[in-house]
């Protein structure tokens, strides 16, 4: 099993991010975000951090895979 940080980043703007979060406050939802076996919201911070949340928990993102997988999924819509 490879390592969550060495995952591929998959990313669906505008994907069903309400069945794994709550709204936060000040903070823009983007859509889903799947590492691995992992699948949660993604969501950008006031100060523009991107992160994966989990029923309110917030996990940092590497910031260069998260935005290139971001620009992927712009591209193919």
């Amino acid at each position: 099993m490879s390592h969550p940080s060495r995952s591929r980043y998959i990313v669906a703007i505008g994907g069903p991010w309400r069945l794994y979060t709550h709204p936060l406050p000040g903070w823009r939802m983007l859509g889903t975000i799947q590492r691995g076996m992992s699948i949660g919201a993604i969501a950008e911070s006031p100060a523009a951090l991107l992160a994966q949340v989990n029923a309110g928990a917030v996990r940092a993102l590497d910031q260069r895979k998260a935005r290139a997988a971001i620009a992927e999924a712009l591209s193919t819509a």
